[in-house]
């Protein structure tokens, strides 16, 4: 423990915080925070959770931690009114020594409103992009630490949480994504994985890639061209009885029509282009003798 932090040991700091708390209704700030505890703690189990906090990795949030967390800035801003969070002072109270960003991101992640979406700028997407590249570990991200280093390096006053650094990389920054024209082959996947996985868009994105060389869609693009289906051919849809395809119970009868009978269409299409493509013949040459030919989009090809 650093010596800004000792302080709090002393039974009178302690008393102190606690006694602020009494002053706080859990009924009326539960409106707007997601608070981890219904009923105010005596104060031996307040002492109890501040030792309880300093278990575990430094790096980690436990529960106990949010919890006190919670108490020491409700103890200090009783009715959590925005723009009057003393961190300095939040931070000297806190088991565990925490930088004023860290604290001040978790707290935010309490609140039941949602933060106000604000456009990302040209240097945000650059700086979130370069921190996730910079990863040695980016097959296993850990968001809330890229939120953190994120918003330490852009010191703005719009702070990013890991929800949304994690969608703005998902959407629009991974490398992988994949923004060609779909094709038919493309499509029919699509479908049949649809039709097996139900609204299960990450699930469906991620076994796509597997037949587009790992060239992913995002979960976006895979609602927009559902959308596009039920837009042309919800009600053109016609009653198919049988079918060899796994179908997901999530489906309605309506909605199952709708995805097999653009499928039947797909692969109709699919076997009209392959036999309009090629076709052979057998005929007598000069010199008697009989030759395969294959016929390509209109050009003789002779074996």
């Amino acid at each position: 423990m650093n010596s800004s932090q000792s302080s709090f040991t002393d039974l009178n700091d302690q008393a102190l915080v606690y006694q602020n708390l009494q002053s706080i209704e859990p009924e009326y700030l539960s409106l707007k925070l997601k608070l981890h505890f219904k009923t105010l703690p005596n104060f031996d189990d307040f002492i109890k959770l501040y030792e309880s906090s300093k278990i575990g990795c430094d790096e980690a949030w436990n529960q106990n931690e949010e919890i006190f967390l919670q108490l020491v800035v409700l103890s200090l801003n009783p009715r959590c009114i925005k723009n009057r969070f003393d961190w300095e002072k939040v931070q000297k109270l806190m088991p565990k020594q925490r930088s004023l960003s860290e604290l001040c991101f978790k707290f935010q992640s309490f609140y039941k409103a949602q933060l106000p979406r604000q456009p990302w700028s040209s240097f945000e997407d650059k700086t979130l992009l370069q921190i996730i590249l910079d990863n040695t570990s980016r097959c296993k991200k850990k968001w809330s630490s890229i939120a953190n280093q994120y918003n330490l390096i852009c010191k703005s006053e719009i702070l990013r949480n890991a929800k949304q650094c994690r969608e703005r990389w998902n959407n629009k920054l991974d490398p992988q994504i994949n923004r060609e024209p779909w094709s038919r082959s493309e499509e029919l996947h699509f479908l049949q994985l649809l039709l097996q996985n139900g609204r299960r868009w990450a699930d469906i994105s991620l076994k796509l890639s597997m037949i587009t060389k790992y060239k992913r869609r995002t979960e976006f693009a895979l609602k927009h061209k559902f959308k596009q289906l039920q837009k042309y051919y919800g009600h053109k849809a016609k009653r198919l009885n049988k079918t060899d395809f796994e179908i997901s119970p999530r489906w309605n009868i309506q909605e199952i029509d709708m995805i097999l009978s653009k499928i039947e269409i797909l692969q109709e299409k699919q076997k009209k282009m392959l036999t309009q493509e090629y076709s052979f013949c057998e005929f007598l040459s000069l010199d008697s003798e009989f030759s395969l030919v294959i016929i390509k989009n209109g050009c003789l090809i002779k074996l």
